[in-house]
């Protein structure tokens, strides 16, 4: 005899920030969040991510063909958690003065996506232009100059290279996978000021989730004024 059912899950709707496609999700359950937690445990960049991406894709209730940028893993990833732990998570935020650590509660529900997604065709000239990408997060966990927080020059070129799909001319479609790194970075460097001012619009401009928040510091009573931005400062 089979065991009873203990819940009856409830369902929520929610769009696809990069696709603008409505879906509905499920809150996760113990097996996701013991997942969840082993890989939080490690503290592996790699396993969070699996982990957090596997919990998506068993919680939306219709399946995802598309890959999904970083910014609909970390959106999803906290509607999710909202509906399934609670729609507060706390968090230890340095102060900018002293660096004492000060508890603060964040509501999930109040996050907001900053920068709408943006047209991905850049016209470079009146016979080129770019069809550019939002990156995913197998991107980032594929290139280690991306999480190379110490050469920020070095990890905005890797992710220009990445965020470029194909070069576009009136006649063909050269597809940036196909060609070789040399030549990407050659054809990168041939722009012109203007030109790449464009191309690092796109990238520096992509949504993120976000949300502003003040506290008074309990050690030195500093007025902190800070973006959160990004999953990794909600986690």
């Amino acid at each position: 005899m089979a065991l009873p059912q203990l819940n009856s899950t409830p369902s929520y709707r929610i769009t696809i920030p990069s696709l603008g496609k409505k879906t509905t999700f499920r809150p996760f359950l113990v097996k996701e969040q013991k997942a969840l937690l082993i890989a939080y445990e490690t503290q592996d960049k790699t396993d969070m991510v699996r982990a957090i991406t596997r919990t998506i894709h068993a919680c939306i209730e219709e399946p995802i063909e598309e890959t999904l940028t970083t910014f609909d893993v970390d959106y999803l990833f906290t509607q999710i958690r909202a509906k399934s732990v609670g729609e507060v998570v706390d968090l230890s935020i340095k102060c900018e003065e002293c660096n004492a650590s000060n508890d603060i509660s964040v509501e999930l529900d109040d996050i907001q996506m900053t920068h709408e997604t943006q047209s991905d065709l850049i016209k470079l000239t009146d016979e080129v232009s770019l069809k550019m990408r939002y990156p995913s997060y197998d991107d980032f966990l594929s290139n280690e100059k991306l999480l190379d927080t110490e050469s920020m020059t070095e990890s905005l070129m890797e992710l220009i290279m990445i965020c470029l799909d194909s070069v576009l001319t009136e006649e063909e479609r050269f597809s940036i996978k196909d060609e070789s790194k040399e030549d990407v970075v050659n054809f990168i460097d041939s722009m012109t000021s203007d030109q790449f001012e464009r191309v690092t619009e796109f990238v520096q401009n992509m949504p993120a989730i976000s949300k502003d928040i003040e506290f008074t510091c309990v050690s030195c009573k500093h007025e902190n004024k800070r973006t959160l931005q990004g999953m990794d400062d909600f986690f």
